[in-house]
């Protein structure tokens, strides 16, 4: 599945019902021929959903266009159009921040000169930079991943699951490694690569949150923003007993990606980013978990000598 991005519609005149409302009466791409033989189709209309004990009005849509000429091929995407405290949001299978912003102007009516009316969401540093991702790391790798916090009085837990691999961009190129487990291989391949890196750009992980056991995701970091996916064959939690998701008896995967990824974007992201702040205020993570690696490598090697010349006295 492509990588989604999250966006907001900066226009008092833009309401959610006009948005989708012009979506239903085909008002679209009024003076573009980029995207030929569009179509789009609204598969999940005027649905109500609680984030992080906020209500959430959503619809999602299925879209299609013609790819390169001479060919069959249609390029398919979904959308997700929300509102959230009056503000109108947007959720897209479209990573690159020139892409996305192109095609969701001209898909709600907007040209070049209406600037800064769709935006991208605004991320601190740490988040586009990687820092939010070294220290999930870090948490991981210090068996630190279970963390407690509190929302109003009300007690909540986030876990780590795992860590499935990075990648990040070297002073050589773009690099990558898979950080499971904690033998010496692995933690001197991780000690490497975290020498190495400038900042990381992909990050794989499987996450429990509220009552949701099992999110398998990915995020890309980009300069304006992020991208990210999940993976809704892998998922585990209250959704997939959730009415919205069933589709002739069965789990319609493209709504239940759709409802995942508004958790995602709006309460698991900015939940994540506050538990870093709060945790790692005036601290060097990187250095930190470089130092500590190193000084497990150092007394796993010593262990090793040690056995090894027990054995060869015996």
């Amino acid at each position: 599945m492509p990588q989604t991005t999250l966006w907001f519609i900066h226009d008092e005149k833009k309401t959610f019902e006009k948005l989708t409302n012009s979506l239903s009466s085909k008002q679209y791409f009024v003076q573009s021929d980029s995207y030929p033989d569009f179509e789009i189709k609204c598969i999940l209309q005027t649905q109500n959903m609680t984030i992080s004990d906020q209500n959430i009005v959503f619809n999602v849509y299925q879209y299609s266009f013609s790819g390169p000429r001479n060919s069959n091929v249609r390029m398919k995407g979904t959308l997700i159009v929300f509102k959230l405290n009056g503000q109108i949001g947007l959720i897209v299978d479209k990573a690159g921040y020139p892409n996305a912003l192109s095609f969701l102007r001209e898909l709600c009516s907007y040209t070049e000169k209406d600037k800064k009316t769709v935006v991208c969401e605004e991320y601190d540093d740490p988040i586009k930079d990687g820092k939010l991702f070294l220290w999930m790391i870090s948490k991981i790798y210090h068996k630190e991943s279970k963390i407690d916090y509190e929302v109003e009085d009300e007690e909540k837990t986030i876990e780590l699951n795992s860590l499935d691999g990075v990648k990040g961009h070297t002073r050589t190129g773009l690099n990558n490694v898979s950080t499971q487990g904690s033998d010496v291989i692995n933690m001197l391949t991780t000690l490497a690569f975290l020498l190495e890196s400038e900042r990381l750009t992909v990050v794989g992980l499987n996450i429990s949150f509220e009552n949701h056991q099992n999110i398998q995701l990915e995020i890309n970091t980009h300069s304006k923003l992020i991208s990210l996916d999940i993976k809704p064959d892998d998922y585990m939690g209250a959704f997939k007993q959730n009415d919205i998701c069933m589709k002739d008896g069965k789990i319609d995967l493209t709504i239940l990606r759709a409802m995942i990824l508004l958790v995602v974007h709006l309460s698991l992201i900015p939940t994540l980013y506050s538990l870093y702040k709060s945790d790692s205020a005036g601290t060097n993570v990187k250095s930190e978990l470089i130092s500590d690696i190193t000084d497990d490598i150092t007394e796993r090697i010593e262990a090793l000598k040690e056995k090894n010349n027990l054995t060869e006295k015996l």
